[in-house]
């Protein structure tokens, strides 16, 4: 997987902060996998927030998790808005929708063709970030990318269709969050979970029509609509929890962001962040529905596919994947 910044340093006293490893472990067995351990190892942002003024959370949140920085950025903003008692309109942050069409556009130019040994296309990638910023529309921008949709269409085709599924997680508001998890915690944000399982948050999620087989390749045209049609994409909200309680929802190029922040005073007194890496790498999400017991000629047979079903899921972090012979 590409990232732009594995290990990141921030400012402001902060020490150098490495977001994180998705640590994907498998098992060859007779012709399939068979054990499949999924760990997506996080440092705990948390204990850099405690204590701050409760203005820096967005300042200082963007420079950990510069990925998605854009996003991480107006969650804080929006959730530190609510818990002061603010009324928040939904709406879409034009920061974030710029962000999650460059991060759409790098995974379908740049890791798609790379992971599937096509021609590069970074030329390309760079002609569509000029054409969106000189004000052309998405739409217009996808339209340019048929060619290089057909050829990773042909490619993936020849992959073996994806055999579970979980649920998709619909967007959502903030106030619509409520009703579903009236708080978060830790341990809800190192597992999350929807109606009691895990759910998988995305371009999918946000284009069910498009589930139909729900394989790898859906996953990748999802995120050519999504790009092309941007529906709800960067969409952000935010709702008080109670008093001195505020939360906001993202959506993302990779899914629901949620924020909760509580406040002491005008101080941080906790902070609670649910990232779309921790709905689609859950240790018992959709990518252990993909791979236990999927078919594999061989152990580098299922290491391959195991790299495309992580590329698909979309880490926000760096990935190892290790397979071990029975």
């Amino acid at each position: 997987m590409t990232t732009e910044g594995a290990i990141i340093g921030a400012t402001m006293s902060a020490p150098v902060f490495d977001p994180g490893c998705l640590r994907l472990r498998l098992l060859w067995r007779d012709g399939r996998a068979g054990a499949v351990d999924v760990a997506l190892a996080r440092p705990n942002a948390v204990v850099l927030l405690r204590g701050r003024p409760a203005d820096e959370a967005a300042r200082l949140l963007p420079l950990l998790y510069s990925i998605c920085g854009a996003a991480q950025g107006a969650a804080a903003a929006l959730a530190l808005r609510a818990a002061r008692g603010e009324t928040v309109a939904a709406g879409v942050a034009a920061a974030v929708l710029a962000e999650a069409q460059r991060e759409h556009l790098w995974r379908l130019l740049l890791d798609w063709p790379k992971a599937l040994a096509l021609p590069g296309r970074e030329a390309q990638f760079i002609a569509a970030r000029r054409r969106l910023q000189q004000g052309d529309s998405a739409a217009a921008v996808a339209a340019s990318l048929q060619e290089t949709w057909r050829g990773i269409a042909a490619a993936l085709g020849a992959q073996a269709p994806v055999a579970a599924h979980v649920p998709m997680l619909p967007p959502l508001t903030a106030a619509q969050t409520l009703a579903l998890w009236p708080r978060l915690d830790a341990g809800f944000a190192a597992a999350p979970t929807y109606r009691g399982v895990p759910a998988e948050t995305g371009a999918l999620a946000r284009h069910p029509d498009l589930a139909a087989a729900a394989d790898l390749l859906d996953r990748v045209g999802a995120r050519l609509a999504d790009f092309a049609e941007g529906t709800g994409l960067g969409a952000t909200s935010a709702a008080s929890v109670a008093p001195g309680i505020g939360r906001a929802a993202v959506e993302t190029a990779r899914g629901l962001l949620l924020h909760e922040l509580v406040l002491d005073g005008d101080r941080i007194a906790d902070y609670v962040i649910v990232a779309p890496s921790e709905w689609n790498f859950h240790p018992a999400g959709a990518l252990h529905a993909w791979l236990q017991g999927a078919a594999a000629a061989s152990a580098d047979e299922l290491r391959r596919r195991a790299a495309l079903a992580v590329l698909a899921l979309d880490p926000c972090v760096r990935s190892e994947i290790e397979v071990r012979e029975a």
